[in-house]
């Protein structure tokens, strides 16, 4: 399994505001992101089974990243831009 990371740049008068209302900021925007992965895939995978579904068509991708990749090639979902 791959991971990929982010690093996200503010201000130290940001990071000092920031410690005022949270204990550990990181823990935070880590499960922020995770989450939102988390609920966009419940979608991808919502609209490609329906997709298949309305197409009468088999699906052969077994497992998430194979149907968020399939959605994907086959159009059903597309790159937020």
């Amino acid at each position: 399994m791959i991971h990929t990371s982010y690093t996200v740049g503010i201000t130290t008068g940001e990071f000092k505001a920031l410690e005022t209302v949270m204990i550990n900021q990181k823990d935070w925007l880590s499960n922020a992101i995770k989450n939102r992965a988390r609920i966009a895939t419940i979608d991808v995978t919502r609209k490609y089974t329906l997709h298949k579904i309305d197409k009468g068509e088999a699906i052969t991708a077994i497992g998430s990243t194979a149907i968020i990749e399939a959605a994907i090639a086959e159009g059903v979902v597309g790159i937020a831009t």
